[in-house]
């Protein structure tokens, strides 16, 4: 009977721990996120208004990873200090993460302008042109997904993240899949439902995220990093 009391309250324990750093990781997700989400609530949703949502972007970047970071370390370790763990991931990942963040953004805004003007004449050859254009899109958020998760774990320099996102999309299909996959269930409910929803399930979808990513992450730790006594920083082999 003791034991069973024990594990129901170790199960009680783990479920409000886990609930407790899900909402303070999310409410600090929104609120550094402040900037895009006011931009989002007070512009109209119109792709005249693209750069100025471009630029509100910019500081999300320091955002997701701080919240990849915590996710993550709560997915390895099952255990997380909210507060200390999201700004420790903030402030860890801000330098490493603005130097991919910048081409990530630069790469979408390029791609949905050219996907927009295409649409603007839809002739035969800018259909296809705009199959092409979100085909490339779809493959550009694959190597995003894998490029902020190893970036949030990993100082890799800037050329090895983009070389070990590559390989990691094709050599762990499932995991791409369903990195993918989880993506597309959350457009799909805030389709049916509000755009808002991210604000409140943003932790859940990252710990989902770190969750399906973990063996990558697991075997980039294995096969590429080389530890050395007089350099603390990680690099490919």
């Amino acid at each position: 009977m003791d034991e069973k009391n024990q594990f129901g309250q170790g199960i009680l324990y783990t479920f409000t721990n886990y609930v407790y750093a899900f909402l303070l990781t999310n409410i600090y997700f929104v609120l550094t996120n402040g900037l895009f989400i006011f931009f989002f609530m007070t512009l109209e949703p119109s792709f005249s208004n693209i750069l100025l949502y471009f630029l509100a972007l910019i500081p999300t970047g320091p955002a997701v990873a701080a919240l990849y970071y915590s996710m993550e370390k709560l997915v390895r370790t099952k255990e997380l200090s909210p507060t200390h763990d999201f700004f420790y991931g903030f402030k860890k990942n801000i330098k490493d993460i603005l130097s991919i963040w910048f081409p990530i953004l630069l790469v979408y805004f390029i791609l949905i302008v050219d996907l927009q003007y295409l649409r603007q004449t839809p002739t035969e050859l800018n259909q296809i042109l705009s199959i092409v254009i979100f085909v490339l899109i779809v493959l550009w958020t694959m190597l995003i997904l894998n490029a902020v998760a190893i970036s949030s774990r990993f100082k890799f320099r800037m050329r090895d993240i983009w070389k070990l996102s590559v390989y990691y999309s094709f050599m762990k299909v499932k995991n791409t899949v369903g990195n993918m996959l989880i993506l597309f269930i959350l457009a799909f409910i805030t389709t049916i439902t509000t755009d808002f929803l991210i604000l409140f399930v943003s932790s859940i979808v990252f710990y989902l995220l770190a969750l399906n990513t973990k063996e990558m992450l697991l075997d980039i730790e294995t096969n590429f990093l080389k530890t050395s006594s007089k350099h603390t920083d990680q690099q490919l082999e």
